[in-house]
């Protein structure tokens, strides 16, 4: 009996892949996708800063097979050939892309160019790639023009994913762990070192469950601390923020004595009102109407913010961008430094920023849900290390130890 004939490519691979367990996963992915292997090298390294390398012989029973499994490789590192050049096309016509353009990762991307590997800059997740001047960019489809170079297919790239780190602390165990029985202490100890280290520009993003949770005064501590360098939100935030700075409650609730207050219901839209009174927020802290609370801290220290609006807004107040291109620009800008992203308790801003992140930022998700974590993993951001706990307990914790 004639033997079936099999469909075969070479693909590379280098990085950490034995203890970061991406070896295991390649091996797996193939297997798993009716594929056989033959790993025909292994150079493993031997110290924990040498890369391991590895060439494996991929086997299919149909070409299209073959390509399916090249193309999921390609996501965790694997390399067709790396001699090969990158493939450009241009694009049709405005915000349109060829129909075989390359939708990137989060993870660290490079193109060969000129036979040299060149770094992807600005990198996210679910862009194109473009040449702008002769330098390999990400770019939403949107931006795109007529007649612009656009990467096509996966010959000549190459992703680079994130290894686990050599140095390891107790927190970079908890990567990708949501249990909620981890010492949130422990936790707010490694985010501490984290804030305290000068090789970190942090950016928080907050829903307004830090004021209902009671934890503003904590998040205005560390701002003015020099702990934040910039803070990601919704409309909500400010208001609530604003109507428990003039009324002391939030939802109508009083924030110290947990109780509902007569008529509260309608603080929010009294805080709105005040803001539209006075022209807008900063024109309010100009006149001293307002004189506490998260916005206040933000416009007295001069630290950078976003609101970004929805259609459930009320009001909404007027530093809040309601065009949902332009405020995605907004965040995408401030995030283009950021080395640390903590998410406090607010899931849609939370996975809204994920997705522009490259995964070498460091991403933290404090939240009483766990499943918002799981859903940031599913959409992509798996470098988020979850603590499953109340936002406010975690801020008043985090802003009593980096005052000790």
């Amino acid at each position: 009996m004639a033997q079936k004939k099999l469909f075969t490519r070479d693909v590379y691979a280098e990085g950490h892949l034995v203890d970061s367990g991406v070896m295991s996963t390649i091996l797996d992915l193939i297997i798993r996708s009716g594929g056989q292997f033959n790993i025909k090298s292994f150079e493993m390294g031997h110290t924990n800063i040498d890369k391991t390398r590895t060439t494996i012989e991929v086997s299919t029973s149909t070409p299209m097979l073959l390509d399916h499994i090249i193309s999921q490789l390609h996501l965790h590192g694997c390399v067709i050939k790396e001699d090969v050049a990158v493939s450009l096309k241009p694009a049709p016509k405005d915000s349109v892309a060829p129909d075989d353009f390359y939708s990137t990762t989060n993870h660290t991307t490079e193109i060969r160019l000129n036979g040299k590997w060149c770094r992807v800059g600005d990198q996210r997740m679910d862009a194109v790639i473009i040449l702008d001047n002769g330098k390999p960019q990400c770019a939403k489809i949107r931006s795109l023009k007529k007649g612009m170079p656009v990467v096509t297919g996966l010959s000549g790239i190459r992703v680079i994913p994130e290894f686990k780190e050599r140095k390891r602390s107790v927190f970079e165990f908890m990567t990708g762990d949501v249990s909620s029985e981890k010492k949130v202490e422990l936790a707010v100890g490694e985010v501490a070192s984290m804030l305290q280290s000068e090789k970190y520009r942090t950016i928080v993003v907050a829903g307004p469950v830090v004021v209902h949770t009671g934890g503003s005064e904590s998040l205005c501590s560390l701002i003015e601390g020099g702990y934040v360098q910039g803070l990601l939100s919704g409309n909500a935030l400010a208001v609530h923020d604003i109507e428990q700075a003039l009324f002391g409650t939030s939802l109508g609730v009083d924030t110290k004595t947990g109780k509902p207050v007569e008529e509260g219901h309608k603080n929010h839209m009294r805080a709105i009102n005040e803001v539209f009174k006075h022209g807008n927020i900063k024109r309010m802290i100009e006149r001293k109407a307002l004189t506490s609370g998260i916005m206040y801290t933000l416009y007295r220290t001069k630290t950078p913010f976003v609101l970004a609006g929805s259609l459930r807004d009320d009001g909404p107040l007027p530093e809040t961008i309601n065009d949902m291109v332009e405020a995605q620009a907004a965040y995408a800008k401030m995030l283009k430094k950021a080395d640390l992203v903590i998410m406090l308790s607010t899931m849609l801003h939370s996975i809204a920023t994920g997705n522009m992140l490259p995964s070498r930022v460091r991403t933290i998700c404090v939240d009483i849900n766990p499943s918002v974590v799981t859903k940031l993993a599913d959409r992509g951001s798996a470098q988020a290390v979850g603590i499953v706990t109340d936002v406010g307990l975690f801020l008043n914790l985090l802003a009593r130890k980096l005052k000790k």
